[in-house]
């Protein structure tokens, strides 16, 4: 017995130097991997207006979205470039009222004080990230990256309730954005949970065409806003 006791210390040690072994990473040029996530969208609206008349009382409900990515890294010393294509579905609601005479316009006198725009896109994205490990010891690493990135939003639907009258997207007169994104990693072994933070930088404008008649008219309802997104994925790192 106490043989089979002095024999323990040593049984664990060896298992414990061979895990360490199995999950060491070793430093490569190149590296690719991929990653899934969820996101929250931040609008930030300028303007909302409908037939040249101004929105009052705007206020924003967050929604989460996903997303998934494929990128590669090419790693020098402790900084790294990282190249992403990422696909993206994202959603909102923006609360706000009209005045009342343009509200008697739109539906009937019943109308609620609140009206309701939805919002859902659907985007390809391709941040550029440079990175630096802040920590690099064996399997572990935390790292912070910032960089810029390019959005093309290839699907959008943008809907207005006002009672019984729906208003349905037309066209993005701006289907491309630009963003600065920053975020920290943090991985074990290959697998790594990442933080990111995109704040947009060019003003996206958009116009709807009412849908409650049989023959669609278009009306001038447009929104002026520019989007921040907030995101967590996790992934592996091949």
């Amino acid at each position: 017995m106490k043989k089979i006791l002095l024999l323990l210390p040593v049984f664990f040690l060896c298992i414990s130097a061979n895990a360490q072994k199995f999950i060491q990473i070793e430093d490569k040029a190149f590296n690719f991997g991929a990653k899934v996530g969820v996101n929250s969208t931040f609008p930030i609206v300028n303007s909302l207006t409908i037939d040249d008349v101004k929105a009052e009382n705007i206020r924003l409900q967050y929604k989460v979205g996903y997303q998934a990515s494929v990128f590669c890294r090419i790693n020098i010393d402790r900084f790294f470039i990282q190249p992403d294509l990422s696909w993206y579905h994202t959603k909102g609601d923006i609360l706000f009222s009209m005045p009342q005479n343009t509200e008697s316009n739109l539906a009937d006198s019943n109308t609620p004080e609140t009206d309701l725009l939805q919002l859902k896109t659907t985007s390809l994205e391709m941040p550029v990230m440079i990175g630096y490990y802040l920590v690099k010891e064996g399997p572990y690493a935390l790292s912070m990256m910032v960089g810029p990135k390019v959005k093309y939003n290839y699907k959008v639907r943008y809907t207005t309730h006002f009672s019984e009258v729906t208003n349905e997207y037309i066209n993005d007169s701006t289907p491309f954005e630009l963003g600065i994104a920053t975020g920290l990693g943090v991985s074990i072994w290959r697998l790594f949970f990442e933080f990111t933070y995109e704040f947009g930088l060019n003003k996206v404008e958009s116009d709807f065409k009412d849908k409650s008649s049989q023959n669609p008219i278009e009306r001038n309802i447009s929104i002026d806003k520019r989007t921040n997104m907030m995101s967590f994925s996790l992934g592996f790192l091949f």
